[in-house]
């Protein structure tokens, strides 16, 4: 049976639930692998699709006994693990909400979320987990239950809801159009909002994502290390049970360079952040390697680069160009390649755009990184570059299920069965809706001939400087990242002439960096600039040693800017570098502050 075919079949079976797609799947090939986890001594154990579907109806008899009714949230916090997944399918069998919690977030925002949820339950990775949430809102729950620890004070431990041995034939509850999940907006500009998605909505998501990977099949093997409060993560984990892929658990993302080549996956998703480290990692080997290796594969990767842009253009290279690629490969990017296993051919990026460098640098090896795009408002991803259609620079053509078009001020406008109803608890339909259903995506964007969307800039974020410039600070942050020393690149200048730039330089770069007085950098900022309209190029630079983090509030956990807090907290160095540009506009300067930040000017 071809893997659309088989798609097909396990959709048409399912009933639209989540647990449906389960079961259609343990039905379908019982005795399969279905996960991979490490156990304590480091081998891999692997659990079959029967399994699977056995701890799911075992979990939703015993969630049901503990008190558990249709549509009442429960909250889950952990690393991504088996037991997550189950803990998941558990409760949207027993009719539940599953709602997916963040393990590296701040108690604070935990207990907003769960007093905005309501959570009658929670399941956490061990008791420590517990102690994030404040007294009240634990004494309200009927249930908390622990992964890892034993029973006891009013804690039921995982393995004793594991432990019936039959659940019956009527485990699954789950409604098609009632509630699966609650998903929370990234709260760049204020508090993040509650979501709600149905099974049908969360299966349509899965279908369309499989619709454009159908070299995902009942073979291929997927890496499971992103929080599992990811959406995406868990749409990938979903996709899987459609398509019968395997999922291999790594708990700690930090260990997934560890645990990859073992895992060999056919589709690896991550974030822009994870690629530049990838690159870096690549490029201090190649670093590390005697002069003459060096020079070799120095050598491939032009070739490869060459290679890779005549496929894109959509030429085929003359047959000198075309040995000499079979020879760079053989000798070096396929051995590069291979830190990844011998199955990966494409790679998937979204939360954040790619700098086009990487986007190429990448390719050149024989991994394109194929970068998608949605918003939390719409479950559905609104487009997705395909393995055999991308374009660089863009976020791909339109996903089955959204409809697209541009308003008359070019943002992007979004309809289909995955755009969301309304904000939980809001009184109002939320204004991003409007009245022919379409989605204010709140983006700004092009779309080209062949649909390709390219984005702009968050409308919101658009800024006007003294001169009635509109200024969208993605546009030249995205050009500045193109710089690889450049981890971040945040634009400033609402109510200036024109734009300052604060650059954080990444980690390991800076002392380089001090040697030359940044005048390297300088020089690369300046080359990237030249290609932007002159009231886009910065006027003043800000350098700075200083990462932005999740901890300190500056990024989302989706790795997003917080352009707030970012900007309250360098208000200071931004105040001073604005004061020497109005005392001699067109000058150029120097001046080192005591936290390590070097400002620079010039006309």
């Amino acid at each position: 049976m071809s893997g659309v075919a088989e798609l097909d079949r396990v959709f048409a079976v399912s009933d639209w639930t989540v647990p449906g797609l389960l079961l259609a799947r343990s039905e379908h090939s019982p005795e399969a692998p279905a996960l991979w986890s490490l156990a304590a001594d480091g081998q891999w154990e692997p659990t079959d699709w029967r399994t699977y579907r056995q701890a799911v109806a075992s979990l939703s008899s015993s969630f049901r006994k503990l008190g558990l009714t249709a549509g009442e949230p429960v909250g889950i916090m952990a690393p991504a693990c088996r037991e997550w997944d189950f803990a998941q399918l558990g409760v949207l069998a027993a009719g539940g909400v599953a709602v997916g919690l963040d393990p590296y977030a701040l108690g604070e925002q935990l207990c907003a979320i769960a007093r905005r949820c309501g959570f009658v339950g929670l399941v956490v990775a061990d008791r420590s987990y517990l102690d994030r949430f404040d007294a009240n809102m634990r004494q309200q729950l009927r249930f908390a239950v622990c992964l890892r620890d034993g029973d006891d004070d009013g804690v039921i431990s995982l393995a004793t809801l594991l432990a019936p041995a039959s659940a019956g034939d009527d485990w699954n509850l789950a409604l098609p159009d009632a509630p699966a999940t609650i998903v929370f907006t990234s709260g760049t500009t204020g508090e993040p909002k509650g979501i709600e998605y149905s099974h049908r909505q969360i299966c349509l998501a899965a279908s369309a994502i499989l619709s454009a990977f159908p070299q995902v099949g009942a073979e291929s093997r997927l890496a499971c290390w992103l929080p599992l409060s990811n959406l995406f993560q868990r749409m990938i984990n979903l996709s899987a049970i459609a398509r019968g892929a395997q999922t291999f658990y790594v708990s700690d993302p930090r260990e997934i360079m560890r645990y990859v080549k073992f895992i060999a996956p056919h589709l690896f998703i991550g974030v822009p952040r994870f690629y530049e480290k990838l690159q870096a990692g690549i490029d201090a080997v190649i670093e590390q390697q005697p002069s003459w290796q060096r020079r070799m594969v120095r050598w491939a990767l032009r070739v490869g680069q060459r290679h890779a842009a005549a496929s894109r253009a959509g030429e085929r290279a003359g047959l000198a160009d075309r040995l000499a690629h079979v020879l760079a490969d053989w000798l070096a990017l396929s051995r590069i390649r291979g830190a990844l296993g011998p199955n990966l051919r494409f790679m998937v990026s979204g939360s954040a755009p790619m700098p086009g460098w990487l986007l190429e640098r990448l390719h050149a090896i024989g991994l394109p990184v194929l970068e998608a795009y949605g918003v939390s408002e719409n479950v559905i991803p609104i487009a997705i570059n395909r393995p055999d259609r991308f374009r660089f620079g863009t976020v791909g053509q339109p996903a089955p299920g959204s409809e697209v078009r541009l308003a008359e001020d070019g943002e992007l406008l979004v309809r289909g069965a995955g755009v969301f109803s309304g904000y939980l608890g809001a009184e109002k339909p939320a204004p991003a809706l409007l009245a022919d259903g379409y989605l204010a995506t709140g983006d700004l964007a092009t779309i080209d001939g062949d649909g390709f969307i390219t984005l702009i800039g968050r409308k919101s974020e658009i800024f006007k400087t003294s001169t009635g410039r509109r200024i969208a600070p993605a546009g030249i942050e995205s050009g500045l990242q193109q710089i690889r020393q450049i981890e971040h690149a945040v634009v400033f200048g609402a109510g200036r002439a024109r734009p300052v730039a604060l650059l954080v330089v990444s980690e390991g770069q800076w002392q380089a960096a001090q040697q030359n007085s940044f005048s390297a950098l300088r020089a690369q900022v300046a080359a990237v600039s030249e290609q932007m309209a002159a009231y886009q190029r910065p006027a003043g630079l800000i350098f700075s040693a200083q990462a932005l983090t999740i901890d300190a509030g500056e990024l989302t956990t989706n790795l997003k800017l917080r352009r707030q807090v970012i900007e309250a907290k360098h208000r200071a160095v931004l105040h001073e570098l604005y004061a020497r540009i109005d005392a001699a506009p067109g000058s150029r300067f120097e001046a080192w502050s005591a936290d390590h930040q070097i400002f620079y000017c010039e006309s």
